[in-house]
Formats: structure tokens, C-alpha cells, sequence
């Protein structure tokens, strides 16, 4: 060869080894969107086999996604469920309780929950929820560039669709992804929908003294707050009476109806803008509601009712993950944050105590986690779901189920199965001191600052109040 062309291909060659050294560019990560619908219970979700049409949104992100038939929060309440979820681990090891709960407790700044997690990545992060018991001051505001909670008429799903335009609005060149947490209190009681809604469900028969109208309401209460409607609402119930049973479900469902419409027209805005095939859309729930099933109402236990809720993901197409799945497996709450990590390629901390679900989605059916669940209320107040067997212990009462046979938890078999209740009893004892122990690895976390304003915001919405139940 000529020594021109030596030099030529000595020039090419390093050419291809200067190239080869650049870092390859990475495709975009997905952008997060996480649906919060407070109070949903699974089982009365279109999606989920019930025979009315309450969520035909949620139903069609179920049939693109994949919908987990048996997914359970790990505490009744909304504070304590939604930090679990948000920091995968369970409530002894972050101890955020409702507002009004004894020993209440802001989440440690050293406790990182996904937001935090997710910003450290590089995602912008913002939240619009209507407050209450997953305030900013209770620590969910943690890694949220924006944490926005609504009040009045605005609902969070508005304030999200326009937080949507302003991404698509302000993005230059390779767009930051971003995180969205959307959460409602709309299906939460007192049961008042919008009358077009109630008159899908509501029997026009009805003659009985519930009022499903808000104006109405407010009226009867004096323009009280939360816990003047709310007892003027509940003291119009007779729980003997099945029609007003079923009007309160009638009610429910309408606001569920609701709802699903709020978050149909933020997924309408989601396509128009052309995110929908580069986002995660996650939509679930933190509690259940009673419907007399257990001889109350509200979410005051911890019974299968309250504790199964929903949990479907849609993913991008370019992830190449199932789509018009349904996974039988049970999954908790405390498992989403593993999950999410795994599937955007980010580190999971080993603190965790949720597992990611990725394996089942991508069809690996071996699946059995125990399922813990507490109401941090006396501290005392914990389930234990393991395979077939479900344990309950308030303080010194305990009850044992097996739900292979009675789903409906009403056969407690405490006294024929002491081999079972000597292994969960165990069990349980080991996921507490397990939790204990990391609790006391993080700087103590402080009493929740309380400003008068806020406590006036949450006097208002019945966070604060005489009620000892504290919804």
C-alpha cells in the first residue's frame, strides 16, 4: 500500500476509536404518572368484575395494561397507606399516621420515598392531590419540586392536565422526564356526586332520608365543616334498612363514575399532547371501604373489604412489556416502588421492603409475599396475610381466617388452628422488629408542624375534629 493510504486509513482508524469511546446515547426514560383515587375499593370497579359500568376509563387502562386481581394496602388509613406506598416499606418502619392519630410523626428526611428517588434522577417531579392526611407537612412533599394541594372547586386532576401542558410547553431540546402524583379524596364520604352521575345508579324510587347532594348538605349543616356534613349525612342512616344500604352504595358508585370521568379527560389530554406512549400510568388506591360486610361502615378495620384495592399499570409500548394482562398473584402496595424502579433501570435501595412485581409481569408465576398491614392508631392493630391464611390482632384480640374457604372472613378459626396462629403470631413479631429496627437506623422525625392556617384547612376537610374514628 501506497503511504498515503496508510495514513488515510490510520486517520479512519482513529476516527472509529475516538467513536467508539463516546458513551452511547440512551433512549429517554418514561415519564410517571401515579393515580391515587383515595377510599377505592377493588371490587366495585368495572374492571374488577363488578356488573355495574362505574370506571369505563379504568377499564380501558386495564385492557392496554396489566390489572393485578389481588393487590392489598398495608393500613386502612390514608396517611399511613399512602407512605408506605411511597417509600416502600411498611408503616412501624416510616410511622406516619393520620392527622389526630396518637404519637403522629412527619416521614425522617432520611427515609427517601419515590419522589426523592426519581428527582435524583433526573425527572421533574410535582404533585397535585386535595391534601388532608397526605399533606406536605406530614412529609409527602419529600423530592417534589411542586406539591400542590387543591381546595375547593379545583379538582387535582385539572391542576395535573395543566401541569402537562406547561412540560410540553417549556420543553427545549431532549425533554427531563417527569413524575406526576394525582390523588383525589372525590369518592371519599360523605357520598355526594354530581347529580348527572347519581342519576346513573340512584334508584329514583328511593323515599328514605340520605341526602346524596352536596348544596343540600352544606344547606341541613348550617355550612358547617367536614364534620358537621358528615354527621348530618350519617345521621340520616338507617342501617337497618337495605334500601338505604343500597343507596349509599348507589351514591358510592356514582362517585366513582365521577371520577373516572376526571380522569378520562386528563388521559384525553395525555394523548392530545402525545405522552401517551412515553408514560407510565399507574392508577390505584389506598383503602377500601366497609359496607356493613363486618357491622360498620367507613374503613375502620382490617378486613378484606377495606385492605384489596386496586393496581393496574399501563406501560409504553417501548418497553416491550405485557399489555391486557391480569395477574391472580397477591401483591401489596409496598411493592410499587421496587416495581417502578426495576422497570426504569434505576438503582432499588436495599432497605426496601416491597419486592418489584416485574418478574410477574414478564410471566414468572412463582409469586408468594406475606401481606402486612397495620393501623398505627395504639400501635397495636395489625393483619398478616399469608397464602391462604389471614391473621387480625387488635391489642389482645385475635382472629384467624382462611380465606381458601371463607372469603368473607366471618369463621374465625383461632381455637382449631394453633399451629398456623403460633406461625403467623411469629411472623408478624419478626416484620415489626424488622421495621423497628430501621426506624431507629433514621434521624428521629419530628412532630408535623401545624400552622394555624393549616389547622384551619384541616379543621375544614374533618382531619381535625372530635371524631375518633378520623377517616
Amino acid at each position: 500500500m501506497r503511504p498515503g493510504i496508510l495514513g488515510l486509513l490510520a486517520a479512519l482508524g482513529l476516527a472509529v476509536v475516538g467513536l467508539s469511546c463516546r458513551k452511547p446515547v440512551e433512549p429517554p426514560r418514561p415519564n410517571l404518572v401515579l393515580i391515587s383515587i383515595d377510599t377505592l375499593r377493588a371490587d366495585h370497579l368495572t374492571a374488577y368484575g363488578y356488573e355495574r359500568a362505574t370506571s369505563p376509563e379504568i377499564s380501558r387502562l386495564a385492557n392496554e395494561g396489566v390489572l393485578f386481581e389481588q393487590a392489598f394496602s398495608q393500613s386502612p388509613k390514608t396517611a399511613t397507606s399512602h407512605m408506605s406506598l411511597f417509600t416502600g416499606v411498611y408503616p412501624p418502619a416510616h410511622r406516619v399516621a393520620n392527622w389526630g392519630e396518637r404519637r403522629n410523626r412527619r416521614l425522617s428526611d432520611d427515609v427517601p420515598t419515590l419522589a426523592t428517588l426519581l428527582a435524583q434522577s433526573g425527572y421533574r417531579t410535582e404533585a397535585y392531590t386535595n391534601g388532608g392526611n397526605v399533606s406536605a407537612r406530614l412529609g409527602f412533599d419529600q423530592g417534589f419540586d411542586v406539591y400542590q394541594e387543591h381546595r375547593g372547586a379545583d379538582p387535582a386532576f385539572e391542576g395535573a392536565s395543566r401541569a402537562l401542558d406547561r412540560f410540553v410547553r417549556d420543553d427545549r431540546g431532549v425533554p427531563a422526564p417527569f413524575f406526576l402524583f394525582i390523588h383525589t379524596f372525590e369518592v371519599h364520604d360523605p357520598y355526594v356526586p354530581p347529580a348527572e352521575f347519581a342519576d346513573q345508579f340512584v334508584d329514583p324510587s328511593y323515599s328514605g332520608d340520605i341526602v346524596g347532594s352536596q348544596a343540600e348538605l352544606e344547606r341541613l349543616a348550617g355550612g358547617g365543616n367536614y364534620w358537621a356534613r358528615n354527621a348530618e349525612f350519617w345521621s340520616r342512616v338507617d342501617r337497618d334498612d337495605p334500601a338505604d344500604i343500597q343507596h349509599l352504595k348507589d351514591l358510592y358508585d356514582a362517585e366513582i363514575l365521577f371520577t373516572d370521568s376526571q380522569f378520562a379527560a386528563f388521559n384525553e389530554n395525555l394523548r392530545s399532547l402525545g405522552l401517551e406512549d412515553e408514560t407510565i400510568v399507574v392508577v390505584l388506591s389506598d383503602h377500601g371501604e366497609e359496607f356493613l360486610e363486618h357491622g360498620g361502615f367507613l374503613h375502620n378495620a382490617l378486613f378484606q373489604e377495606i385492605l384489596h384495592v386496586p393496581l393496574i399499570f399501563r406501560f409504553p409500548p417501548s418497553l416491550g412489556l405485557a399489555s391486557g394482562r391480569r395477574i391472580p398473584n397477591v401483591v401489596r402496595l409496598v411493592d410499587v416502588v421496587p416495581t417502578l424502579l426495576e422497570v426504569l433501570g434505576l438503582p432499588v435501595p436495599d432497605h426496601l421492603q416491597g419486592e418489584s412485581l416485574l418478574p410477574l409481569v414478564e410471566g414468572d408465576e412463582a409469586f408468594a409475599r406475606p401481606v402486612f398491614s397495620q393501623w398505627l392508631a395504639g400501635g397495636r392493630i395489625v393483619a398478616l396475610r399469608d397464602g391462604d391464611w389471614k391473621y387480625i390482632r387488635i391489642k389482645r384480640q385475635e382472629q384467624l381466617f382462611d380465606l381458601s374457604t371463607d372469603p368473607q372472613e366471618s369463621l374465625d378459626r383461632l381455637s382449631a388452628r394453633q399451629e398456623v396462629l403460633a406461625r403467623l403470631q411469629e411472623r408478624v413479631d419478626e416484620i415489626i422488629g424488622e421495621s423497628y429496627a430501621f426506624a431507629e437506623t433514621q434521624t428521629k422525625a419530628r412532630p408535623p408542624e401545624l400552622e394555624q392556617e393549616t389547622r384551619e384547612q384541616l379543621e375544614s376537610l374533618g382531619y381535625l375534629g372530635e371524631n375518633p374514628e378520623n377517616p
